[in-house]
């Protein structure tokens, strides 16, 4: 008999090997389609509000809608489950410091999940479109200082992302917490069991957040 033939019993365990593993991946990509439907309805509730014009509404909308695109293009381009922390910030900055001039970073190696990289990502695109429109990258001098550190709490390793401003205008407290700041609470908690903490301070904003991580 051939070294290459395979008894029916053969068969029948590669068959359901195969459909164990076609199982995973699609539990797999309907966790992700409901995270990504859940993540565009917060999108589309907070940026469409009686409050403000129709064509802003769309306009922030679809601006979030390419973050949300470019974070999973992010995520389909490394066939694993983890991505590095770096090559989610670096892929972020890029379309808001083309030159990589202004925007500085720094921290250790480190691996988020799936969908706390999507909600970084997304927390991040929000924090750059500000400073684009109204803080620090608004001006010629301006620069964003982003470091980050790992820490080992009760729930687990993460990631502690400090933001911090500088060289822009002048900055005065919000009479109430705009729709970016709520969006940037919102998708860090519901999707990446994180937290997050913005100040207006008055030579800059700083925004300090935590999420799910792992030592790369």
């Amino acid at each position: 008999m051939s070294d290459n033939a395979t008894s029916p019993m053969d068969d029948v365990m590669v068959l359901r090997d195969t459909a164990r593993a076609q199982r995973v991946v699609i539990d797999d990509l309907n966790h992700r389609m409901k995270n990504m439907l859940m993540v565009v309805q917060a999108m589309a509730r907070q940026s469409f509000r009686d409050d403000r014009p129709l064509d802003s509404s769309m306009d922030a909308f679809e601006s979030r809608l390419r973050a949300l695109a470019s974070a999973h293009d992010l995520l389909l381009t490394r066939p694993v489950r983890h991505v590095a922390f770096l090559g989610v910030v670096e892929s972020t900055i890029a379309p808001h410091d083309p030159g990589n001039a202004r925007v500085n970073v720094s921290g250790p190696p480190l691996v988020l999940d799936a969908e706390t990289a999507v909600a970084v990502a997304m927390a991040l695109h929000e924090l750059l479109t500000n400073a684009s429109k109204y803080g620090a990258l608004s001006t010629a001098a301006g620069t964003v200082t982003i470091a980050w550190s790992f820490v080992v709490g009760q729930a687990g390793g993460r990631v502690r992302l400090e933001w911090k401003e500088r060289g822009g205008p002048p900055v005065k407290p919000p009479l109430r917490r705009g729709f970016g700041t709520r969006f940037i609470e919102r998708t860090l908690a519901g999707e990446a069991r994180g937290e997050a903490a913005i100040r207006f301070e008055p030579d800059g904003v700083r925004a300090v957040f935590e999420a799910p991580a792992r030592r790369a």
